[in-house]
């Protein structure tokens, strides 16, 4: 490779890292900043504020996979830097809400653009490198997000102590050089191919807001509440619209047909029972830290920083082992469920981080970094090749889906989340989903022996 070739691809790297970066840092930075959030707007309650954090979750999950199908009609240099200008408006957009519904509306807007630069971004990586540095590439795009989310709790609390608003324009400095740089990119040649049906999207985006408003204020409406049912119904009806555009439009939104195979349809369902009890863990695990023990912002990132650590080292480890998909899915959600059991047991008024917080702390970054990989491996290994992409696309998709409906539960369950026993139940549900996802696994080998060719 010439020293001129070698300079762009530097620069390829750095702007494609930027974009994994700025996804990974959203998500943790913004959990913290929950507390000074919801008190910096008047009359915000916390099922208002879950939103802020759900919001982008089902964006995100609504335009992933046809994200994708947008990179093969219109080039991935395209789509990724359209991703990259919008994920920049809508921050600025968040820090300058001067109400918590254009906050939720702006959170939305991010959410579509990390879903236009997620997928397209280790497409462009690859394109600028040679096929023998393809798999140093995808460790180091991994590693860059995994990185930057060890980093997010600790740069939070900082932010956060200044200005929750700072937390979303640290992403400018981020995104508008790598916007720059990206004239480097090398675009990818386009396909033929159908436009994504848009309003299947849209179908999904409506089924899951209405589920995940629908679990957050069951607590509050009470289960003999009519307009409970009213919006329960409403989820279900856009969501079987939903399964039906797809099931009969010629682009459809999710290629339904891999669900044809039991296998990768039981490592969808692990993936989502699997964030449920993540997302519970990690605004949970947040807002325990500043509400029940009051804790600064600074010190409260720094202590939650050791869980994305952790994880880090875990998908690590995890690479160089030869454990098959289903031994670490089943390790995955049993560390989670020893973290939900001893946190239920062991957290109270009393501030006790390196006994009773930590642990938990450690079993949840271990099983989030061996998870997914479990789930993803073990989910694509019953189908044939030419649908890992899809595949893998709908595994990621029902993450985000299962992150948005875990925070739904936590905030249903928990009520004001000040008080030690508020969250007795959502770390016992973080348990139960993390023995669901474990007894998943059990199922995920089936299926692989008779693979579709």
């Amino acid at each position: 490779m010439s020293s001129a070739t070698s300079r762009v691809s530097i620069w390829v790297m750095i702007v494609i890292g930027a974009g994994s970066v700025l996804s990974s840092l959203d998500l943790f930075v913004v959990n913290l900043a929950f507390p000074a959030i919801r008190d910096s707007f008047s009359g915000a309650t916390n099922q208002t504020m879950s939103w802020v954090i759900s919001a982008y979750s089902i964006a995100f999950a609504a335009f992933l996979v046809p994200s994708g199908r947008l990179a093969d009609i219109y080039g991935r240099k395209r789509v990724f830097k359209l991703g990259l200008i919008i994920f920049s408006i809508a921050s600025l957009g968040c820090a300058f809400a001067p109400d918590v519904m254009l906050l939720i509306a702006a959170r939305g807007l991010k959410g579509l653009g990390a879903a236009l630069m997620i997928p397209t971004s280790l497409g462009l990586l690859l394109a600028a490198y040679p096929k023998e540095r393809h798999k140093q590439m995808v460790g180091i795009w991994a590693a860059t997000g995994s990185v930057a989310a060890a980093l997010g709790p600790v740069l939070g609390g900082a932010l956060v102590n200044l200005d929750w608003r700072l937390i979303f324009l640290i992403n400018l400095p981020v995104a508008l050089p790598a916007l720059w740089l990206s004239k480097h990119l090398v675009e990818t040649p386009r396909t033929e191919s159908r436009f994504p049906d848009v309003v299947g999207s849209l179908m999904l985006i409506a089924g899951l807001a209405l589920l995940v408003a629908g679990i957050s204020y069951a607590s509050e409406w009470g289960v003999e509440s009519q307009r409970l049912w009213w919006v329960f119904a409403g989820a279900a009806f856009a969501l079987a619209l939903f399964v039906w555009r797809c099931l009969v439009h010629p682009s459809p939104a999710l290629d339904l047909r891999v669900f044809n195979v039991p296998t990768f349809t039981i490592a969808t369902l692990g993936m989502a029972f699997f964030y449920m009890g993540f997302a519970i863990m990690l605004l949970g695990g947040s807002l325990y830290l500043t509400q029940v023990w009051h804790w600064d912002a600074v010190f409260a990132g720094a202590a939650f920083g050791v869980g994305p650590g952790t994880a880090v080292v875990a998908s690590l480890l995890v690479g160089k082992t030869q454990l098959s998909p289903q031994r670490l899915t089943i390790t995955a959600g049993l560390l989670f469920l020893a973290a939900g059991v001893w946190w239920s047991v062991g957290l109270g008024t009393q501030s006790d981080y390196l006994i009773a917080f930590l642990p938990g702390l450690i079993l949840t970054g271990a099983g989030a970094g061996i998870g997914q990989t479990g789930f993803i491996a073990g989910g694509t290994s019953a189908l044939p090749a030419h649908q890992y992409a899809t595949g893998t696309g709908i595994i990621n998709t029902s993450r985000q889906i299962g992150a948005a409906i875990g925070v739904g539960v936590f905030v249903a369950v928990s009520g004001a989340a000040r008080q030690p026993q508020d969250y007795h139940a959502a770390w016992l549900l973080m348990a139960g989903f993390g023995l669901v996802a474990a007894l998943s696994a059990l199922l995920l080998n089936r299926g692989r022996k008779n693979r579709p060719d």
